[in-house]
């Protein structure tokens, strides 16, 4: 049980220095909106990849696994993906602040918290690399501990643990270094966020049509 939980922690630890779109997602979002509204990003990230688990290791325990590694399904996935992330950095440019031309602090409504939520959940959800890289770990971890379902339940409950507590000081840290932020770098950032998220999306969307041919 003991290495369930160190190989957990492990795996979490890894997961927390990688960066993609909700890396970028969370640290806009602490930096504009504030803790709670990162926060909320954050769960949306972690119910989706309690779903994510949920999925895959019942797809491999009934042996339909293919579902999510057959190219035609990723390459589906990989286009709905490109384009969620392309809406969401776009509005990073459209979206209008109360007070983006005036050399006082950015002042931005908050959205709603379950938007926020569906946010995080959205952005995670349709990226196929986190579908590969949980199909992929659950079927060595099914492996290794022989469908031992308490063993493999303490596993992921040790990764999303860490996960969850890192997304959540990513997104305190964004809100505290906004104290040391003007109006014009806040803005930039945003831009430079949203300018990511694009790319994240046009990378996803170009690897469907040229790199699966």
């Amino acid at each position: 049980m003991f290495s369930a939980i160190y190989e957990g922690i492990l795996l979490g630890i890894f997961l927390a220095f990688s960066i993609g779109p909700s890396f970028f997602a969370l640290v806009n979002t602490g930096i504009s909106h504030g803790f709670k509204s990162g926060a909320a990003v954050a769960f949306g990230i972690l119910f989706s990849d309690l779903f994510f688990v949920a999925a895959t290791v019942s797809l491999i325990h009934f042996g339909m696994a293919n579902l999510i590694s057959d190219p035609k399904h990723q390459a589906f996935m990989g286009i709905i993906g490109g384009i969620v992330l392309i809406v969401y950095g776009v509005i990073h440019f459209v979206q209008k602040d109360a007070k983006h031309q005036a050399d006082t602090e950015l002042e931005i409504k908050s959205p709603k918290t379950y938007a926020l939520v569906v946010k995080g959940f959205l952005l995670n959800l349709f990226n196929p690399f986190v579908w590969i890289f949980w199909m992929t770990t659950s079927t060595a971890i099914s492996s290794r501990y022989e469908f031992h379902i308490i063993r493999v339940i303490v596993f992921f409950m040790a990764v999303l643990s860490i996960t969850i507590g890192t997304d959540l000081l990513k997104t305190f840290v964004g809100h505290k270094i906004k104290n040391w932020l003007n109006a014009k770098i806040l803005l930039r950032i945003r831009h430079v966020s949203g300018g990511l998220l694009i790319a994240f999306g046009l990378y996803l969307i170009y690897k469907v049509f040229f790199l699966h041919q």
